[in-house]
């Protein structure tokens, strides 16, 4: 619930987005269009000033949140979300950016490293990624590039190098990493370059069980590979919720809905066992299939220590309801990895996701206020998409 932003800002970015589609699409753009052109005027300061006297109790709360939403309306249909099927438009890397990273290259490598050409890769928030062919020593070669987004969800390139780097370590498989730079001077952000892997997105049966088995074999690696500090479950989901507030702390005004949620998790929200390695973004579009290499889970930003239940409430209750809807997932995660949860464990979990989503979302206003790449996913994320969570939220605390 914070101020909006300024529509000099949204207007330079439709005029910028129109001009580069890797910024998004002219449909996006119209989307935006007509936000701007009908939100009206910012309802904020009058809202801050009743917060300040005490005349602001939570069904009034719960009205502003409506309000939002229906403001934000056409946003949601600028937000490409998690679809699969969506086709990108192939857009090159610009040949200054290819040079610096071949300089920066050579000079990591210890050799003579030429980058022939890049493409963006379509799809992902949390990165900016290119696929690209490089030459080192006569060899030429396809890696992926990640580069960091101005903090997008609160996420960074060191801690998601750890995390790869040590569960390469650990025997799961994921891409190996093979260079990092950490201070952003080269191409303005921090990135990693990884191998680029084989294998495609699957959504069949046989697909969606094997990602259900390497979520639960993900589990099963010791969790001291990245956290050594002994501490109790109860300690670690304290901790995760304390530092999702943190993180919408830090992008947006005190919102009062958001408080309340994480106070009422402390309260209510208890561990499913132990604590594991948490993947934070598991399911379709995360995992690739290889007939020779079998799967390769990618994209480790959100991992971190947590409860088990977070990655399978995720995946069946959020990501992949596209496929299936939350008893087909419940009942099939029963089957294929044998974890099973009572209604109300799902329940609170659901709300523990739905907190999260409006805490790490909210990055994104930040990203495409201070840009330079502002994209319209990034506009819908952080102004629409968080309120989105919201009423989900408050409809699990309320039942």
């Amino acid at each position: 619930m914070e101020a909006f932003v300024a529509e000099s800002v949204i207007r330079q970015a439709i005029a910028d987005g129109l001009a580069d589609p890797s910024l998004g699409s002219a449909e996006q753009w119209a989307a935006v269009a007509e936000y701007v052109d009908a939100r009206g005027e910012d309802p904020w300061p009058a809202r801050r000033a009743a917060l300040a006297d005490g005349s602001a109790a939570l069904p009034q709360l719960r009205e502003w949140l409506a309000a939002d939403v229906a403001i934000a309306a056409p946003l949601m249909a600028a937000f490409t979300s998690h679809d699969t099927t969506i086709e990108h438009a192939v857009v090159h890397v610009d040949r200054a950016e290819l040079d610096a990273l071949a300089a920066w290259l050579t000079e990591d490598q210890g050799e003579s490293v030429e980058v022939l050409d890049a493409t963006v890769i379509g799809g992902g928030f949390s990165r900016r990624m290119w696929r690209a062919d490089v030459r080192v020593g006569g060899r030429e070669l396809r890696v992926i590039v990640r580069i960091e987004q101005g903090g997008m969800f609160g996420t960074d390139t060191v801690t998601e190098v750890t995390a790869m780097k040590a569960l390469h370590g650990a025997g799961f498989s994921v891409p190996q990493v093979l260079h990092v730079e950490e201070t952003g001077s080269v191409l303005g952000e921090p990135f990693f370059v990884m191998e680029e892997v084989p294998g495609a997105v699957r959504i069949d049966n046989e697909g969606l069980d094997d990602i259900i088995r390497s979520v639960a074999d993900l589990h099963r690696v010791p969790v001291t590979v990245l956290d050594a500090s002994g501490r109790t479950p109860e300690q670690v989901i304290s901790d995760n919720i304390e530092g999702w507030r943190a993180m919408y702390r830090q992008h947006a005004p005190e919102l009062p809905l958001i408080e309340f949620g994480a106070d009422w998790l402390h309260e209510h929200l208890q561990p499913t066992g132990p604590s594991v390695i948490v993947h934070g973004d598991a399911g379709p579009g995360n995992a690739l299939f290889d007939p020779e290499q079998g799967l390769t889970t990618i994209d480790w930003e959100f991992a971190h220590v947590g409860d088990a239940a977070e990655d399978w409430a995720y995946l069946g209750l959020i990501r992949g309801r596209r496929i299936m809807d939350a008893a087909a997932w419940k009942a099939r995660i029963a089957d294929v990895a044998g974890v099973e949860y009572s209604t109300e464990q799902w329940r609170m979990w659901l709300a523990y996701m739905h907190f999260r989503g409006a805490c790490v979302n909210l990055s994104a206003r930040t990203v495409f206020e201070n840009g330079p790449r502002r994209t319209a996913d990034q506009l819908a994320i952080g102004v629409a998409v968080h309120l989105r969570s919201l009423p989900q939220l408050m409809e699990i605390i309320d039942a």
